[in-house]
C-alpha cells in the first residue's frame, strides 16, 4: 500500500494556496476600512495580491502526476506529447478557475464599497469593524445540485480551486494509463485501495475492468457526486495482469469510512485554524483583545480537535498521513 497519495497532498497543496490569497484579502479589506482608504485604493491593492496567482505550479503539478504514472506504467521517463485523439477525458478548462477569481474579487470590491460608505462604519468604526469579521465570508462560488441549476450552497474559491485541481489530476492519470496500455499491449484495469478513500470509491476498488468499462466511466464522470470520479475521488487506474495481488484493507466498511471522515475533517480544521490566524491579526491590528482572546481559544479547540481526531486512527502510518503537507 502507498504511504501516501500524491493527489491528495496535492490537490490540498492547491487549497492552501488559494486560502492563503483569501486570507490576504481579508487582511487587506479591513486594513483599508480602519485606514479609511477608498474604494478604489481597495481595488487597487486587491489585484497586487492576485496578480501573481500563480496557475504555473498547478499546471506543473498535473504534469509531474502525469510523469509518475507514465513511469509508474512503462518504465519510461520520456514526455508524452498528447493529440486530441490520446485524450479519453478532457481535463477542465483554467477560464472556469479564472471567471471565479474575478467573480471573487469583483464581490470583495463591491462589499468593501458598501462597507466604507455605511452608516454604521461612518458613525462608529471600531464596532463595526469588530462585528464585521466573524462575518466576513469567502463562500462565492455557487454549487449546484445534481443534473439541477437549483444552487445546493456557496463555496470559497479556495475549495473549487482544489476541486478542479482533483478532477483533472485523476483525469490525466487516466488518460495517461490509457495511453501507456496501448503501448505495452495491456488489455485490463484495476483501481487498487488508496488511504482515506471514501464509500463510492471503494466500492469500485479491487475489481478487474476492461478498457471499454474504463472509458465508460469516464464517460460518466461530468459531473458525478455519488460514483468513483466524484469531483473529490482520487482513485487511480492500473495495469491489471495474472500476478495482480487486490489490497484492500482488514478493515470493515464502517472503519474505512471513519477513516475518510477524520480526513476530511482534519482537512477542513487546518484551513480553518489559517482563517482564525488571519482573524487574530486583524482583531490585534484593530485593537480588540478580547476578540483575540477568544480567538486564541478557538485556535486551541481546533488543535485539540485535530488531535484527538488523529489519534482515532488505528496506525501509526495512517496518523502520519493524515497530517497534510505544510501544516
Amino acid at each position: 500500500m502507498k504511504k501516501y497519495s500524491y493527489i491528495a497532498e496535492s490537490v490540498f497543496k492547491v487549497n492552501l494556496h488559494f486560502s492563503k490569497l483569501q486570507n490576504k484579502t481579508k487582511e487587506l479589506y479591513f486594513r483599508c476600512l480602519d485606514e479609511g482608504r477608498s474604494t478604489e485604493h481597495f481595488k487597487k491593492e486587491l489585484k497586487k495580491i492576485w496578480k501573481d496567482t500563480n496557475y504555473n505550479f498547478i499546471d506543473e503539478e498535473v504534469e509531474k502526476y502525469q510523469s509518475i504514472v507514465h513511469q509508474r506504467n512503462t518504465g519510461l521517463t520520456d514526455k508524452v506529447e498528447f493529440t486530441k485523439d490520446d485524450i479519453i477525458a478532457p481535463l477542465d478548462d483554467r477560464k472556469k478557475v479564472m471567471k471565479y477569481e474575478e467573480k471573487f474579487k469583483d464581490i470583495k470590491t463591491n462589499e468593501y464599497n458598501t462597507s466604507i460608505h455605511s452608516p454604521v462604519y461612518q458613525n462608529d468604526k471600531q464596532n463595526y469593524l469588530k462585528n464585521k469579521v466573524a462575518k466576513y465570508s469567502n463562500e462565492v462560488v455557487p454549487y449546484h445540485y445534481k443534473n439541477t441549476n437549483k444552487i445546493q450552497r456557496h463555496v470559497q474559491l479556495s475549495t473549487y480551486n482544489a476541486m478542479v485541481h482533483n478532477v483533472n489530476l485523476v483525469r490525466a492519470g487516466w488518460n495517461m494509463t490509457l495511453y501507456d496500455a496501448d503501448i505495452v499491449g495491456n488489455k485490463m484495469f484495476w483501481i487498487p485501495y488508496h488511504p482515506f478513500s471514501c464509500s463510492y470509491c471503494i466500492k469500485h476498488q479491487n475489481q478487474v475492468y476492461t478498457k471499454e468499462d474504463v472509458i465508460n466511466m469516464l464517460g460518466k464522470a461530468s459531473k458525478q457526486q455519488g460514483d468513483v470520479l466524484h469531483p473529490n475521488c482520487k482513485c487511480e487506474i492500473t495495469f491489471y495482469d495474472d500476478d495482480t495481488v487486490f489490497n484492500r484493507p482488514d478493515y470493515t466498511d464502517a472503519e474505512l469510512n471513519e477513516q475518510y471522515d477524520i480526513r476530511q475533517k482534519v482537512n477542513s480544521l487546518t484551513l480553518k485554524k489559517e482563517e482564525v490566524l488571519t482573524d487574530i491579526k486583524i482583531q490585534t491590528n484593530l485593537g480588540n483583545q478580547d476578540e483575540v482572546d477568544k480567538l486564541n481559544q478557538y485556535r486551541n479547540k481546533i488543535n485539540k480537535s485535530i488531535r484527538d481526531l488523529k489519534d482515532k486512527l488505528p496506525t501509526e502510518s495512517l496518523k502520519k498521513q493524515v497530517v497534510a503537507i505544510y501544516r
